[in-house]
């Protein structure tokens, strides 16, 4: 008799599990860093992974394709490296419901694992794929592996569930459902609910800036379930700087960030080294959640290969995940001046295309493998010319930190004591990441005196103390600026609101207010620290810096709707009711108070903050028409896109034939003209007594720059509507 449903599932966190079947343990679903969480918990790594289905384009805001409010719910790369590299050449199943998204996966791990396959692609740089082959040689294999020795790759809709030994998946609805020999013995839900967290996060430390602060959130590698991997916050300059250069993307880089006392709109870039899970993983999160608009600094080769993981990821055209950030082209042999720092780039030597930067006097290697004697062997076989043997050798010298990844094996630097003596020559001070294994010669104490690893929360300095001349609120006032809804008032307004302000601080665990307690007139916004939002019993969120928390309490009174849990030590910024009035007033909240309530009885906007939904709200402008009223016309230009409250909209051709009439309540149209710079295709009337709200171009032009989440919903929404011929 087959073993009870429940009996056969080992869950994990982040809505992923372990069931166990005749034919060996399938992982459902896979976020970041799932490996180390198997590894957490002394688990052996399976052997087959079922990847949930796509979220649809438009259905809930910062989620598409494998993608879950900015967390990718397929990050398989670490554990099929685990299983091949690990295992004796142990092939990976991944098993995916369609076969639309085994391609996508596909194309994913090409780009991810070999980097791009067309020549074309390394246009003026062609011998960058041959040391790409040179570095990714496997042995036992004797060639670079590629995506089917790692995985193989199958689809539900193409008869991928039958796992053999009797054992077949299907899905039915939302579940996953397993049997064996003809009867069910599991299911799992294939629905993604609650916030995903990481195992580990980087202590805040006081951060004294210097002419270079480096603040690390993580310097491990992918296989370390008790560290961070390699990704740090550079401050460069001789003036105190509220942001900083963000070098790479670790995983739940959010709630990192949080923890530290960061918010989004405090990186002024993110320098992208190369595409591998642990250095990427962080960036679909920041880009669709991260309520700012992030400026990407990369190779062109590394961009064009972000595009495709990006689109495959999402399953959008390339061309609506290039709308989500502003790209800043950094090639070797062209520097880029940004606010005073200039950057640097050469092509590292790596499995797939890799840059290393130097910004001012900083230089991060990325995944170098840094090894001169090799760099030789290689030059003598041909694969390195001496002009670009010359480049790598020297590209470091003269910095003041040189941050170098390591960690061994054929694609990374292994620390040698002649490998340490080369890197200390060319940096006043060497700090190795990339690695768990914090190993330094111990019998040559003079190779090893400006020599140092990097930790989570590590902060590294050098050069003068900057002093602070921001002033006595400058932190609060950065907070306030970090907050939309804040962020709106004038720069003396915020001044004299953090002056108002008081701090308050909270300990671990503890309860900030619950639900269901009397209003006391206050409002919070996030100071430092993380707060665990629940709603109705269930943590619905947690927000970090920037966040503001109980303004709907503080327009209407009533009672408090949920319960907020400190997550760690935290820092509040406290608005009495005395100090928010006036506030409300000058915004005119509690014209948008409705508006915001409306917006989260709807299911694309239910799951975002109140806070912001009345920040949108903001923008909102209401009309009512009549039946047969004009909203536009035919090949006019656009500035508007709508929202339909209530009635009917009739959507037309050029010859006034119905196309489509839109009666959904919550459904956005009519903003392709302004989201594409093109005239409107189509014209629209009122059948019926209507209600819209329109969302005019500057407020458009804001969603760019504070919601990418909510600019990629509108452009995929209104991208489907133009190929289907049907919108305006």
């Amino acid at each position: 008799m087959a073993a009870p449903l429940l009996d056969r599932i080992h869950p994990l966190p982040n809505n992923t599990y372990l069931v166990e079947t005749a034919a060996g343990s399938v992982l459902v679903n896979c976020p970041p860093e799932t490996l180390k969480y198997l590894l957490a918990e002394g688990l052996a790594v399976p052997q087959i992974i079922i990847i949930p289905p796509d979220m649809p384009v438009g259905q809930q805001l910062g989620s598409a394709g494998f993608v879950r409010q900015g967390i990718n719910y397929a990050s398989v790369e670490f554990v099929l490296y685990a299983n091949f590299f690990g295992r004796d050449r142990h092939r990976t199943r991944i098993i995916t419901p369609t076969a639309n998204q085994s391609a996508r996966i596909r194309q994913i791990l090409e780009e991810t694992i070999n980097g791009p396959e067309d020549p074309a692609e390394y246009a003026d740089y062609p011998w960058l794929q041959r040391e790409c082959a040179a570095v990714g040689h496997f042995p036992p294999l004797g060639r670079v592996p590629q995506v089917n020795d790692l995985a193989e790759i199958a689809s539900l809709e193409m008869s991928g569930g039958d796992l053999g030994s009797g054992v077949k998946i299907r899905l039915d609805d939302d579940t996953f459902i397993f049997s064996e020999n003809g009867e069910d013995v599991a299911t799992v839900s294939a629905t993604i609910t609650g916030m995903p967290a990481p195992l580990t996060l980087a202590p805040p430390r006081p951060l004294l800036r210097q002419e270079i602060t480096l603040q690390f959130i993580g310097g491990s590698d992918g296989f370390d379930p008790k560290g961070v991997t390699t990704c740090f916050l550079a401050y460069l300059g001789a003036t105190i700087q509220t942001q900083a250069t963000l070098f790479d993307t670790a995983a739940y880089l959010r709630m990192r960030l949080g923890n530290l006392g960061i918010s989004a709109n405090q990186i002024s870039e993110v320098v992208l080294s190369h595409l591998h899970e642990d250095h990427l993983a962080g960036l679909p999160e920041l880009l669709l959640m991260g309520n700012h608009r992030v400026r990407l600094l990369t190779s062109d080769i590394v961009y064009r290969s972000l595009l495709r993981v990006l689109s495959a990821m999402l399953a959008v055209p390339e061309i609506e995940a290039a709308a989500l950030f502003d790209y800043y082209p950094l090639n070797p042999g062209n520097p880029l001046t940004l606010d005073g720092r200039r950057f640097e780039a050469i092509y590292a030597i790596h499995s797939i295309p890799t840059i290393a930067v130097r910004a001012n006097t900083l230089c991060y290697s990325g995944d170098m493998r840094y090894d001169e004697q090799w760099f030789a062997d290689l030059k003598a076989q041909g694969v390195l010319s001496n002009e670009r043997y010359q480049e790598l050798i020297h590209f470091a010298e003269d910095t003041s930190i040189l941050v170098q990844d390591v960690g061994g094996g054929t694609i990374h630097t292994t620390l040698t004591p002649e490998v340490i003596r080369s890197l200390t020559a060319k940096s006043q001070r060497l700090v190795l990441a990339h690695t768990s294994k914090h190993l330094l010669p111990t019998d040559q104490p003079d190779l090893t005196a400006n020599v140092e690893f990097a930790k989570h929360g590590d902060v590294i300095a050098m050069g003068e103390v900057v002093p602070d001349t921001s002033g006595q609120n400058a932190e609060q006032v950065e907070t306030l600026s970090a907050c939309p809804l804040f962020a709106r008032l004038s720069v003396s307004e915020r001044l004299r609101l953090a002056e108002e302000a008081t701090v308050t601080s909270w300990d671990n665990s503890q309860i900030i207010v619950n639900d269901g307690d009397p209003y006391d007139g206050r409002t919070f916004i996030v100071h430092s620290g993380l707060v665990e939002v629940w709603t109705t019993g269930k943590d619905v969120r947690i927000v970090g810096r920037g966040n503001s928390l109980g303004e709907r309490g503080a327009l209407t009174g009533g009672s408090r709707s949920g319960t907020l849990i400190a997550r760690g030590p935290v820092q509040l910024l406290g608005l009495s009711a005395e100090v928010f009035r006036p506030v409300a007033e000058s915004l005119r909240l509690m014209e948008a108070f409705s508006r915001a309530d409306w917006l989260s009885a709807h299911p694309n906007f239910a799951q975002l903050p109140w806070a912001t939904l009345l920040d949108l709200a903001l923008d909102f402008q209401p009309r009512q028409l009549q039946s047969g009223d004009r909203l536009f016309e035919f090949g006019e230009i656009g500035y508007e896109c709508y929202l339909l409250v209530s009635g009917k909209i009739g959507v037309l051709d050029n010859n006034g034939k119905t196309l489509d009439e839109l009666t959904e309540p919550g459904e956005l149209f009519g903003g392709r003209a302004a989201l594409f710079g093109q005239p409107r295709n189509a014209a629209a009337l009122a059948v019926a007594p209507t209600e819209i709200w329109a969302f005019p171009y500057p407020a458009l032009q804001r969603l760019q720059m504070v919601y990418p989440n909510i600019l990629l919903h509108l452009r995929v929404v209104e991208g489907a509507r133009q190929r289907g011929a049907t919108g305006g």
